[in-house]
C-alpha cells in the first residue's frame, strides 16, 4: 500500500495536499489538532475542514499534537515502512503571536518538526520528507539589499542581480536581525538538512514566500493577503502597518505549492533547500494589493495607516525560484496572482453573510479542485 502524511492537514497547504495527494496514493494520512483555532481565534480556525475531508475516501484523520513525540511515533509506527510520502506543513506562522508565547512557538515549529522527522527515522526511513520552511529564516537581511522606493512599492535597485529574477538561495543566513518564530523556523529548517545530509534521508526543505489561496483563513497575524481580501469583501478597516503601505510580497498559491512537492518527491535530493515563490510577476505591494480589491469589490476601502513596521519586516521579497526548475524543469506555477485574489474574493463573497469561520460544504470543495 502506497501512503502519504500530511501534518497540518486542516489548514491551507495541508488541505490543498490532502486534495492532491489522494489520486496518487492508497491512503492518505491526515495529522491536526485543531490547534490553529487556539492560535487565531475564530476567524482562523479550520476545524471544518476536518469534517469536509471525511467525504474523502481514502483520507484518514488523527487529531494529533506533533508536540507530542509518544504521538507521532505511534501514528508512523502504524503505518510503517508503507509510508512513501511525509509532507510537513503543520508550524505556529505569525511572528507576533511568537513574541508572546516563544516556548509554545519554539515547540511547535522547532521540537513538532524533529519529532517528525526523528519518527520518520525510525518508522519509515526511506520515505520522501518535505518540510515547508519560510523566508523569515533570513530575518531582515533583505533589508540590507540596496532599495529604491517607487509611487507603490519598494524594490531591489536595477543594478543589483536580485532585481529581475529574485532572491535565491545564496543569501546570508548570519548577522541578521530575525523573530522569534524565525528562529524557531530556521531550528527546523537546519535539522531537516541535516537529517538529509548527514543520515541520509530524502529531506527536502522548501522556504516559501508568502503562501495563498481562494480557502485560505487568512487574519491579521498571518496571511496578509487572504485577509486583505476577507476585509474588503467585508467592507470593514484594514490596518496597514509601517513602510508606506510599500513593502513587496511575492505570492505562491498553494495548489502550485503542493505540485512542487510532488515534483521533489518523484526525484528526491536528500538535504535539499529550495526557494519557493511566485517571483516578480506574482508580486504586490499592500499599495498595490488594496488597488486589486477595489477593483474586485466596486468600492474604495477603509485603510488606517500605522507607521511603526513589524520587527524585522522585509520591505521587499521576491523569490527566485530558479534552481528548484533547473533540477525540476516540469513545474512551473499555474495560478497568476490576479486568479488567486479573483478567487479569493468570490470565496469570501459567498460567506460574507456569514460566521467568518464558516468554510464551504464538500461539493464546493469538489468544484475548487484543479
Amino acid at each position: 500500500m502506497k501512503i502519504a502524511v500530511v501534518t497540518g492537514a486542516a489548514g491551507l497547504v495541508g488541505t490543498e495536499a490532502v486534495r492532491f495527494f489522494r489520486e496518487r496514493f492508497d491512503l492518505v494520512i491526515g495529522l491536526d489538532n485543531g490547534m490553529r483555532g487556539a492560535l487565531f481565534g475564530e476567524g482562523g480556525d479550520v476545524s471544518g475542514n476536518v469534517a469536509e475531508m471525511s467525504f474523502i475516501p481514502n483520507y484518514r484523520h488523527h487529531d494529533v499534537d506533533i508536540r507530542d513525540y509518544s504521538l507521532v511515533a505511534q501514528v508512523l509506527a502504524t503505518y510503517g515502512t508503507d509510508v512513501e510520502l511525509i509532507v510537513h506543513t503543520a508550524g505556529q506562522p505569525s511572528h507576533d503571536w511568537a513574541t508572546e508565547r516563544t516556548l509554545d512557538d519554539f515547540w511547535i515549529n522547532a521540537v513538532g518538526t524533529l519529532n517528525m522527522l526523528e519518527g520518520a527515522r525510525r518508522h519509515c526511513p526511506d520515505a520522501t520528507f518535505v518540510v515547508t520552511s519560510t523566508n523569515k529564516v533570513y530575518g531582515d537581511k533583505p533589508n540590507t539589499l540596496p532599495l529604491v522606493e517607487l509611487d507603490t512599492r519598494w524594490d531591489i535597485h536595477p543594478d543589483h542581480p536580485y532585481h529581475h529574477s529574485g532572491i535565491d538561495e545564496s543569501m546570508e543566513l548570519d548577522n541578521t536581525d530575525r523573530t522569534f518564530f524565525g528562529v524557531s523556523k530556521l531550528s527546523a529548517d537546519l535539522a531537516a538538512q541535516e537529517y538529509g545530509r548527514h543520515l541520509g534521508m530524502k529531506v527536502g526543505v522548501f522556504r516559501c514566500s508568502n503562501i495563498t489561496g481562494p480557502r485560505h483563513a487568512g487574519v491579521p497575524l498571518h496571511g496578509f493577503l487572504s485577509h486583505l481580501v476577507r476585509t474588503a469583501v467585508a467592507g470593514n478597516e484594514y490596518t496597514i502597518l509601517g513602510h508606506g503601505g510599500k513593502q513587496v510580497r511575492d505570492n505562491i498559491d498553494a495548489r502550485d505549492l503542493v505540485r512542487m512537492f510532488w515534483h521533489y518527491h518523484l526525484e528526491p535530493r536528500p538535504g535539499a533547500v529550495y526557494h519557493a515563490g511566485g517571483g516578480r510577476e506574482r508580486s504586490t505591494s499592500i499599495l498595490e494589493a488594496i488597488a486589486r480589491c477595489e477593483q474586485l469589490t466596486g468600492r474604495p476601502m477603509a485603510v488606517r495607516y500605522e507607521p511603526h513596521a513589524r520587527f524585522t519586516d522585509a520591505k521587499c521579497w521576491i523569490t527566485d525560484t530558479r534552481k528548484f526548475r533547473r533540477h525540476y524543469p516540469g513545474w512551473e506555477p499555474r495560478h497568476g496572482l490576479d486568479d488567486t485574489l479573483a478567487s479569493m474574493h468570490a470565496h469570501w463573497s459567498s460567506f460574507a453573510a456569514a460566521p467568518a469561520s464558516a468554510a464551504p460544504t464538500s461539493t464546493e470543495i469538489e468544484q475548487e479542485r484543479v
